[in-house]
């Protein structure tokens, strides 16, 4: 009966740790999936604030660029331990602080250009009145119509479309200088924020690693990223400045 009891007692033993492991296991592949998806949400808001430049982006894929890396980085709070959690949430905020800081200054650029979009489209329809007068004024030539009112009107009609023409190129060309220049600022600005996030990325890749015990050396990985930076910065800052020698 001792025998069978010790027997009992060690298999219970061993169900509860094995159920223990299971259930450890199982908390880990959870972790892992929930990290892989957070640390992936985090390289698209990166790169999302690097392309806030470039406007043929719309607003409409940058906040789901957000909305979508925000959930995906809030489902850490549910498994990660309180120093990924508080690395996470840290990143996190400052990711949404950048992104309202920047929007709010990417606004006048996109209302700007869409104010060429439509000198551009008003160009287009007044060069093509201006060449239907034209083509008007050719036919009457060559069928020899002398009928003065006609030509008056057409003529008139010319002239309108070649002064309309002038004043459309010339807001255009007016806006399309001041965007030029204030986008390349906004460029600037844009890349040096993210000099602000990359060391925060160390600090949360460095404690989800820890917790998923993965070695990791935070310090080495935060000499990577400014290297990098200073590259990408040096690479940018050649770019705009060619931009701005050729006008």
């Amino acid at each position: 009966m001792l025998t069978n009891r010790g027997n009992n007692n060690r298999l219970m033993s061993q169900l509860e740790h094995d159920a223990k492991e299971r259930e450890n296991v199982r908390l880990m592949e959870l972790r892992k999936s929930v990290y892989l998806e957070s640390v992936e949400a985090i390289s698209r808001n990166y790169l999302i604030v690097a392309q806030m430049p470039n406007l043929e982006l719309s607003d409409y894929e940058i906040v789901q660029v957000f909305e979508k890396s925000s959930s995906s980085i809030s489902k850490v709070n549910l498994v990660g331990s309180e120093s990924t959690v508080r690395a996470m949430s840290k990143l996190s905020s400052e990711l949404g602080a950048i992104y309202m800081k920047l929007s709010a200054k990417r606004l006048p650029l996109i209302d700007r250009k869409s104010d060429i979009d439509t000198l551009d489209d008003l160009i287009d329809k007044s060069s093509k009145e201006r060449d239907r007068a034209i083509e008007m004024m050719k036919e009457l030539n060559i069928q020899g119509t002398k009928d003065e009112r006609l030509w008056g009107v057409i003529k008139h009609n010319y002239e309108f479309e070649v002064e309309q023409l002038e004043k459309y190129f010339s807001e255009r060309d007016s806006l399309s200088a001041l965007n030029s220049t204030e986008i390349m600022q906004y460029s600037r600005e844009c890349f040096s924020l993210l000099k602000v996030i990359s060391p925060l990325i160390g600090d949360a890749i460095s404690a989800v690693r820890d917790e998923m015990k993965l070695p990791f050396d935070g310090e080495s990985f935060k000499e990577i990223m400014e290297e990098a930076y200073g590259k990408s910065e040096k690479c940018l800052e050649e770019f705009l400045s060619e931009v701005e020698s050729n006008g």
